[in-house]
């Protein structure tokens, strides 16, 4: 049989459009093996090896972090102690000028009572005296007189020259002390591990996510609430050790009666979540401060950066989840299924 170049081309199109229906159609009927016959298990490994690279990361910065304010707590230590010797000066310093100024004020007390009562004849009589040793002995009691208040006021000076020294070299300290404080920087390492904390958690997530099984399991086109209001008891369901940790929030009336991303309509008193990747149907068992809650996802979210999971108004109220707070979460299976 002759076929035209026309026929031809007209048979090959057919061809190619035939093998392109039957790979849509083997994809459709067998996703499962597809997905096997990629690189499945190499992904796994790769998040995992991420994973453990994270966690090492994770406890170094915690060891930083612990270090960090233990080094901080001894400075705030040596602060204080150097607050309490400063202050002690400055009050022995008060002190001992008090005692400069009471000395200075006796002394010119005499220098007025000598005066006032013509005692100061003692002074000019010392230059008429008699003879060297009626001199001698006039002048030393003069000058014995002046010594008593000259002695104990260059001592009281020598004090407190002593003290303001102190109180500089303290200050000097201080600066030092200050200087070492403010290298003592605990907010990047801490904002540095939030981070790390955040990225290890939805990691987990993903890798969780991947060890799951596929479902065909069409989404369902309507919710039920009576199925979600009562909390589920978490004897119906087996734990499976598949853990992840991270921050969680909530969300409530401004998603009210609004579609969720599984299709069910979101209700703020069901007990629900929102994970970004794990497959809607996976039941948790969120447990915060003790206090713990089976939730079922059937949303996608949070889309903040650092957040793992978006609880329920009544799944949070459960566990007396307020704002952003750290829980663990664990996959569970319901009973029987």
């Amino acid at each position: 049989m002759n076929l035209s170049f026309g026929e031809v081309e007209d048979l090959g199109k057919k061809i190619v459009i035939l093998f392109i229906l039957t790979f849509a159609l083997i994809l459709f009927l067998f996703p499962q093996e597809f997905a096997l016959s990629q690189n499945y298990p190499e992904g796994i490994m790769e998040k995992q090896e991420k994973a453990r690279v994270l966690e090492r990361e994770i406890a170094d910065l915690e060891r930083q972090l612990t270090m960090a304010h233990d080094e901080w707590l001894i400075i705030s230590r040596r602060l204080d102690d150097i607050e309490e010797k400063i202050l002690d000066c400055y009050l022995e310093i008060d002190r001992v000028q008090a005692e400069i100024q009471k000395i200075r004020k006796n002394f010119n007390l005499m220098i007025r009572q000598i005066y006032v009562e013509g005692q100061l004849d003692d002074v000019i009589k010392i230059f008429s005296a008699g003879d060297v040793v009626d001199f001698v002995g006039k002048f030393d009691n003069l000058l014995r007189v002046a010594t008593k208040q000259a002695v104990p006021l260059k001592a009281m000076r020598k004090k407190r020259n002593e003290l303001m020294n102190v109180r500089e070299e303290l200050y000097g300290y201080k600066r030092e002390q200050l200087r070492l404080a403010e290298s003592v920087n605990t907010q990047s390492i801490e904002a540095n591990l939030s981070e790390k904390k955040a990225q290890l958690a939805y990691l987990t997530g993903e890798i969780i996510a991947m060890q799951l099984p596929t479902t065909t399991t069409p989404l369902p086109s309507n919710f039920d609430p009576a199925r979600t209001y009562i909390k589920p008891d978490e004897n119906a369901f087996i734990r499976t050790g598949e853990v992840f940790s991270g921050y969680a929030s909530w969300y409530g009336n401004e998603f009210h009666g609004r579609p969720t991303a599984s299709g069910e309509i979101f209700d703020q008193y069901a007990f629900t979540c929102a994970h970004r990747s794990l497959p809607f149907g996976t039941w948790l068992r969120v447990v915060f401060k003790g206090r713990s809650v089976i939730v079922k996802v059937n949303d996608r979210g949070p889309f903040v950066k650092g957040r793992i999971l978006d609880l329920s108004r009544g799944a949070a109220e459960a566990i007396g989840l307020t704002g952003v707070q750290w829980v663990d979460c664990e996959i569970v299976i319901p009973r029987g299924s």
